[in-house]
C-alpha cells in the first residue's frame, strides 16, 4: 500500500511540474530575474496594468518598474493611449524613476487641463522630491513661449512657489511685472510670496511685499517664519497660542493665508485654511476660490478636503466671475463646479442672502434693546430676517451638498500610492 502511495506522490509531483513549464510558457508577464527587458515584453504587459486580478497587476507592474529608465520616451508615448487606471499606474512609475525626463512628465501633466486628480496628485508629489534647477529651468523656457494659455501659465506660477530660491523669486517678479491683472497678476505674486516666506534671507521681497499692500503684516520677514516654526511645538496649548499669536500678527491679509494654504508643512496649510473659513475678503473671492479649486484636485486627502470647506466658505462665482475663473480651473473642475451652480438655480444668490441677513441683524439689534420683542417694527424686523434665514439655509445646503457631491467622492477615491 506504501508502494502504491508512493507511487502517485511521484506522478502527482511530475504532473505539478510539468504544468509549471507549460504555465511559465504561456504566461506573457513571467520574465527571468535581472534579464534586460525588452520593448516588446514591456508593451505587451501593459494592457495588465488596468487588470482586476491583482496577481496579473501586480507582475505586470514589476515588469514595467524594470524596463522604465530604459524605455522611458517610448513609455511616455503610450500613456495617452492606456485606460485611465493603467494610465495612472505607468505614471507613478514614471514619476518615481531616476530618468532625467520625469521632472518634464510631471509639469507636463499638471499643464494638462484634462488631467484628473490621481494624475495630478502622482505629479505634484514627485515633484517635491525633483531637482529644483531643473524644474525653474523647464519652468522658465515655458514661461517664454508665446502661445502658453492661461491654465499653463497659473499651474507654472503655481509649481513657481514651491521653489524657494532668489532666482525663482526674480521669475515670479518678472510674471508680476508682466501680468495685465486677473487671477494671473494674483498667481505670480502668490508665487513669489509662497518662495519669499519659504527663503531664510528675503527680507528686501518681503519688503516690496509690504510696499505694495497696506494690510500686509507690518513684521519683518524672520519675525514671521519664527511664529510658522512654533506651529509645529510638540505641546497642544503651544501649538494653540502659536495659532493665536500668528493670527493676531498676520491680521486680514488673505494673501498671506493663501500663501500658506499652498504650504508643504501640514501644519502651516492646515492653519491658514482654518483662517480662511472664518474670513475673507471679498475683492480676493475668485482668486480664493481658484486657489481652493487647484488645492482639492491636487492636494493631499487632508488638505484638499480643507480646501473644500474653504470653498464652501465662501460665495458661489456668477456668471461674470466664472469667465473670469474658467481658463484657470482643470477640465474636471470646471464640469463639477458648473454641475453645482445649476443645481443651485438662478436664482440662489448666496453672497446676497449672506448679505441681508448679515444687514437685517445689525438693525435689529439696537432695535430690539430699545423697543423690546413686542414692537410691531421689531417684530416684522425679526420675521423678515426668520425669512432670509430659511432661504440662507436652503442655498447653503444646496452648495455644500453640491461641492461633497462632485468633489468630496473624488478626493476620498484617489488612494495615497
Amino acid at each position: 500500500m506504501s508502494r502504491v502511495f508512493s507511487g502517485l506522490c511521484m506522478v502527482a509531483v511530475a504532473a505539478l511540474l510539468a504544468w509549471g513549464a507549460i504555465v511559465a510558457q504561456d504566461d506573457p508577464i513571467l520574465e527571468p530575474r535581472d534579464a534586460p527587458v525588452a520593448y516588446e515584453r514591456v508593451e505587451a504587459v501593459l494592457p495588465y496594468l488596468s487588470s482586476s486580478v491583482p496577481e496579473l497587476r501586480l507582475k505586470s507592474e514589476d515588469v514595467v518598474e524594470k524596463a522604465a529608465v530604459a524605455h522611458f520616451d517610448k513609455l511616455v508615448e503610450a500613456l495617452p493611449a492606456q485606460p485611465r487606471a493603467g494610465r495612472e499606474v505607468l505614471l507613478r512609475i514614471l514619476a518615481n524613476t531616476s530618468h532625467d525626463g520625469r521632472v518634464k512628465l510631471c509639469l507636463d501633466t499638471l499643464c494638462r487641463r484634462d488631467a484628473r486628480r490621481a494624475e495630478r496628485t502622482i505629479a505634484a508629489r514627485a515633484l517635491r522630491n525633483s531637482d529644483g534647477d531643473r524644474l525653474l529651468e523647464l519652468i522658465e523656457s515655458r514661461l517664454k513661449l508665446p502661445e502658453l494659455d492661461t491654465y499653463q501659465r497659473a499651474q507654472c506660477c503655481a509649481l513657481l512657489g514651491t521653489l524657494s530660491s532668489a532666482r525663482a523669486q526674480g521669475v515670479a517678479e518678472e510674471e508680476l511685472a508682466n501680468a495685465q491683472g486677473g487671477l494671473i497678476a494674483f498667481a505670480a505674486e502668490d508665487a513669489l510670496l509662497r518662495s519669499t516666506i519659504a527663503t531664510a534671507f528675503a527680507q528686501p521681497a518681503w519688503g516690496r511685499y509690504q510696499a505694495r499692500h497696506l494690510n500686509a503684516p507690518t513684521v519683518t520677514l524672520r519675525d514671521l517664519q519664527e511664529a510658522l516654526d512654533k506651529l509645529a511645538l510638540p505641546r497642544a496649548a503651544d501649538r494653540a497660542m502659536a495659532e493665536l499669536r500668528l493670527a493676531d500678527m498676520i491680521g486680514e491679509d488673505t494673501r498671506v493665508y493663501l500663501a500658506l494654504a499652498r504650504s508643504p508643512w501640514l501644519e502651516r496649510s492646515s492653519f491658514a485654511l482654518k483662517q480662511l473659513v472664518k474670513q475673507q475678503r471679498p475683492e480676493l473671492q475668485l482668486a480664493v476660490q481658484a486657489v481652493m479649486l487647484d488645492q482639492v484636485m491636487t492636494g493631499e486627502q487632508t488638505i484638499a478636503l480643507m480646501a473644500m470647506d474653504v470653498a464652501i466658505a465662501g460665495a458661489p462665482p456668477t456668471d461674470a466671475e466664472m469667465e473670469t475663473l474658467r481658463p484657470v480651473m482643470s477640465v474636471d473642475s470646471e464640469a463639477r463646479l458648473e454641475a453645482i451652480l445649476e443645481s443651485m438655480g438662478s436664482d440662489s444668490n448666496l453672497a446676497a442672502l449672506r448679505e441681508s441677513d448679515r444687514r437685517l441683524e445689525a438693525r435689529l439689534r439696537p432695535l430690539l434693546l430699545r423697543r423690546g420683542a413686542f414692537d410691531d417694527e421689531v417684530r416684522a424686523l425679526m420675521q423678515e430676517l426668520q425669512g432670509v434665514k430659511r432661504r440662507l439655509e436652503q442655498v447653503e445646503g444646496l452648495w455644500e451638498g453640491g461641492w461633497r457631491r462632485e468633489f468630496q467622492t473624488e478626493i476620498l477615491g484617489t488612494s495615497g500610492g
